[in-house]
């Protein structure tokens, strides 16, 4: 993302874009990442011209562009934890896998059993577990289920207005920006709604009765978002195959 910010940013055009190419590349180069009203207002332009701008480079909008940004810079110029391993087996790798299926075995019975028992999923994945919320949807659909994934651009009145009562909710907390998320998630909890939370470990959940939770607190899938979303790929593809099972007994 951050090359396409750049490219733009080097545009003959003397643009609204430009300019806020060039601020953001200007930030970038410092790790800093502005709200939308500060960019907007360094820029001189309006709120309105900085999501036109995220989405011309293919976000669905200004939150979306400033995860991909923080992505990239946590991947190339963030130092890496003493504890990473770059040259990890295969072997090594999912048999760390299969360590946190079997630790959160009853988590995820639980979770497919609530799936089948309500008339549509709804799932909440943080930016940078967009693909992988994309797939579970996938998923869910090839076995005939419900499931919407909740566009983070909206209006969070919007939440007000939905039925809950027959919906089971998912909520995936990973990376850094996830104000939005806690944000629906309060509100959900406020309505006195059981919650599934797929998060990394430093969320804690165990005091909120109606939530339950399922750590990723294997150092392996907190290597960066690319390792988040194919462990949650793979996550999303072992509760396939527990669906496949049950409809071979049914």
């Amino acid at each position: 993302m951050y090359k396409k910010v750049e490219n733009l940013s080097r545009d003959n055009r003397k643009t609204a874009f430009k300019l806020v190419a060039e601020q953001i590349v200007k930030d970038f180069s410092k790790g800093l990442f502005k709200t939308q009203e500060q960019l907007a207002s360094e820029c001189y332009v309006s709120k309105s011209t900085i999501t036109q701008f995220a989405k011309n480079l293919g976000c669905t909008g200004f939150r979306e562009l400033q995860t991909r940004l923080k992505v990239d810079y946590e991947n190339n110029f963030v130092e890496q934890d003493s504890n990473y391993s770059s040259h990890l087996t295969v072997k090594d790798y999912y048999l760390s896998f299969e360590k946190w299926i079997s630790e959160n075995y009853v988590f995820l019975t639980d979770l497919l059993k609530g799936i089948k028992s309500k008339e549509e999923v709804f799932l909440f994945p943080s930016f940078q577990t967009q693909y992988a919320g994309k797939f579970f949807v996938d998923v869910l659909e090839k076995h005939n289920l419900v499931a919407n994934i909740f566009n983070l651009e909206k209006d969070f009145n919007k939440l007000k207005k939905i039925n809950w009562e027959n919906k089971l909710i998912l909520i995936i907390f990973t990376g850094r920006d996830n104000a939005s998320l806690k944000i629906i998630y309060d509100y959900l909890v406020s309505i006195d709604l059981t919650v599934y939370v797929i998060c990394s470990n430093n969320w804690n959940f165990a005091k909120d009765k109606n939530t339950k939770a399922m750590y990723i607190d294997n150092n392996l899938s907190q290597r960066n978002y690319v390792d988040r979303n194919f462990w949650l790929i793979n996550l999303f593809k072992f509760l396939e195959e527990l669906l496949f099972a049950q409809e071979k007994l049914n």
